[in-house]
């Protein structure tokens, strides 16, 4: 599977990194200029820019060197055509919301913008440099209906099949919608800011409660507070780089986050780089650090900050790291992922096991790795930490635990046991369920959000 893609020199990787933020200035700008007098696989690089969603922004930090002749003219055109695509997509983007935001205020339903545009007009503030693939919209659980109703009769449709629609809403709690046309608008219309199988306690009367109101696409609307921002920004590149967590001490950090097997993006690391410098002043750290304990998400905000930290520079003090605890993976996890990062050797027993999966999993194609992992999570979400249990369920400190764990796994099974054979059913016709079920574009060829 990780043949399919060329190998990533050291030069190639730290320009990457150092052009995957909107500044490039002081030590980064001289070393990328160092870099960029040395020979470089520029094939190599814009394969990656694509993959990783950073081609706008390797394309806006490149333009101070085009007076050097240090970037092909074929490099040059090609990162400018990115660009152009990703600014043409967002004006379609930007065109829908207002005309969704607009639908919404006139028919009383509540929105809270999750990120996307509002990421692309707030903190990029061009909408040629973060390319995005849909729009992220949060609602209350008890308008679902009656907003999906509405979507439909302004031309959207419902992109889940019937036989899995019930199954994947409890899955996902989420709808996807797409209006057809010359330019597809996706719609991701979430009731819950976690959306897969997850054990948490996100406290979301709150979050309606302090959602600050902005303008985007000429609208008046939400978007979380700072402190939901960076917190909901932080789960995804845990939820999609699903061995981010057993892999924060891995030594090759950026080899990691650039293998193709671990589904990271690093678009979605330079969002959290981002968020958290255009907020700098405003962000009480003491605040964000209780609210991850309090919802169950400490670990994933702990991961995601380290690796933006190692991967693009010291954003956050170092104090935060060490109040937040460091991720405990689930067994399996973490036995995946030391199955994959070693490499194959001759050996015995559990050693051989390990090697014998690791070229398994390799030679497997990526979406039937996801599928497996989003079978992996819905089992952690049947078999939760006793620990994750009292905040998920908002109990006592004296509630009868177990008994309330046993009801969880027990109705957990029984849904999952109604849910599994549509799902088997699109397995064996491979028939996929959804034109968008992944949230991600079939083989990451296309930008990610």
């Amino acid at each position: 599977m990780s043949n399919r893609l060329p190998q990533l020199g050291p030069d190639e990787r730290q320009l990457l990194l150092n052009c995957a933020r909107l500044e490039l200035d002081g030590p980064l700008l001289h070393q990328t200029e160092e870099i960029l007098q040395r020979p470089l696989a520029w094939d190599t690089i814009l394969i990656f820019a694509e993959l990783h969603s950073v081609a706008p922004l390797l394309h806006y930090n490149l333009k101070q060197f085009d007076g050097e002749g240090l970037i092909p003219p074929e490099a040059r055109r090609r990162l400018l055509q990115l660009s152009h695509r990703a600014g043409y997509r967002n004006r379609h983007y930007s065109h829908a919301l207002r005309e969704l935001l607009e639908a919404f205020a006139e028919a009383g339903i509540p929105v809270i913008v999750l990120k996307g545009l509002s990421l692309v007009e707030l903190i990029y503030r061009n909408l040629s440099l973060r390319p995005l693939i849909d729009l992220n919209l949060l609602i209350p659980r008890e308008n679902l209906e009656a907003t999906k109703s509405f979507l439909l009769r302004m031309g959207y449709a419902d992109a889940i099949r019937y036989p899995f629609r019930n199954f994947y809403r409890w899955l996902s709690s989420q709808l996807i919608l797409v209006r057809p046309g010359d330019f597809e608008v996706h719609v991701l219309l979430q009731w819950d800011v976690v959306n897969s199988p997850r054990v948490h306690a996100i406290d979301h009367p709150r979050l309606w409660e302090e959602a600050q109101p902005v303008r985007l696409s000429g609208c008046d609307t939400l978007i979380p507070s700072v402190h939901d921002l960076i917190l909901y920004l932080c789960l995804q590149p845990d939820k999609r780089g699903y061995l981010n967590v057993p892999a924060v001490h891995v030594e090759d950090i950026v080899g990691f986050v650039f293998a193709e097997w671990t589904d990271n993006i690093l678009i979605r690391f330079t969002d959290i780089y981002e968020a958290i410098k255009h907020h700098q002043g405003t962000i009480d750290w003491e605040v964000l650090i209780e609210r991850a304990r309090a919802s169950g998400t400490e670990g994933s905000v702990y991961a995601s900050l380290h690796w933006v930290t190692k991967l693009l520079g010291q954003v956050v003090e170092p104090w935060v790291l060490d109040s937040l605890r460091p991720p405990s993976p689930r067994r399996f996890r973490k036995w995946l992922f030391e199955a994959i990062v070693q490499e194959p050797k001759e050996a015995r027993s559990a050693t051989a096991v390990k090697d014998a999966f690791r070229a398994w999993w390799l030679k497997m194609q990526k979406r039937s790795q996801l599928r497996l992992i989003n079978l992996l999570g819905l089992l952690e979400f049947i078999f939760p930490r006793r620990d994750e249990i009292k905040p998920y369920y908002r109990l006592r400190p004296e509630s009868a635990v177990f008994s309330v764990y046993l009801i969880h796994v027990a109705k957990s099974l029984f849904r999952s046991a109604l849910g599994f054979p549509p799902w088997l059913y699109c397995m064996l016709t491979r028939r996929r369920s959804s034109a968008t079920l992944s949230e991600e574009t079939p083989s990451r060829e296309a930008s990610h959000p």
